[in-house]
């Protein structure tokens, strides 16, 4: 049985109670069937740690930012997730007076991550599921999409062609062995992060949601991934 479920409630609840501002931008899990219409279309099979992903919360609020017009030509260009900007589809973390801007991508959003990776010639099943930027860096958290082999990969893929996200490629990057473990790695990460939060550097940068030393991170990173 999949301890998947158990790990998301611990993680909703510990947002509810912790962050109730991320909590409420949460957008509604949808239904098993509304997934299946989404992926009926590609030749791979989802993994089930997708479907209880997906059924749980649809990603974060899944609306375009307020934006004008040059904005949203700026970020939608050569960015499938671009129009996902503004502070209802963040997280905001501080590690080390460094600014981490996170996306949980809603399924469609996902989606077309994939396609973006399958028409620059990945020649993995990857599925885009979280996405942190510091300025001009940008990792994406991708499921590998294996019924029996989901690993999750926190790949670096600034200025990185889709045609070189390659397995020796992967390899070198974090990843954790089930989505479980990943989520179990989040909720720990904002359940040390939101108590070091200071109101300096909320000042500083507005609506900080969590802080961290990168010497806690990997201390929790190792913890986790496996």
């Amino acid at each position: 049985m999949s301890a998947l479920p158990e790990t998301l409630d611990r993680f909703n609840l510990m947002l509810a109670e912790s962050v109730p501002k991320i909590a409420s931008r949460l957008q509604l899990g949808l239904t098993h069937i509304e997934i299946e219409r989404q992926v009926v279309s590609f030749t791979w099979t989802l993994p089930q740690d997708a479907f209880l992903l997906y059924q749980w919360h649809n990603g974060l609020s899944g609306k375009p930012g307020k934006l004008n017009l040059g904005e949203k030509l700026l970020r939608l260009k050569g960015k499938w997730h671009g129009e996902l900007t503004g502070r209802e589809n963040e997280v905001r973390t501080i590690l080390e007076n460094r600014l981490i801007m996170t996306k949980f991508l809603p399924l469609e959003y996902s989606l077309a991550g994939h396609r973006h990776l399958k028409l620059g010639r990945c020649q993995i099943d990857l599925l885009p599921i979280f996405i942190l930027m510091e300025g001009k860096k940008t990792i994406y958290c991708m499921m590998r999409l294996e019924p029996n082999n989901p690993i999750i990969y926190c790949a670096n893929g600034t200025k990185l062609p889709p045609m070189k996200v390659t397995e020796s490629f992967l390899s070198t990057q974090p990843q954790f062995s089930r989505l479980s473990n990943f989520i179990a790695f989040l909720t720990a990460v904002f359940q040390q992060g939101i108590q070091s939060v200071t109101p300096s550097k909320g000042r500083c940068i507005s609506g900080i949601d969590c802080e961290l030393e990168s010497t806690e991170l990997e201390k929790l990173y190792q913890q986790y991934k496996s």
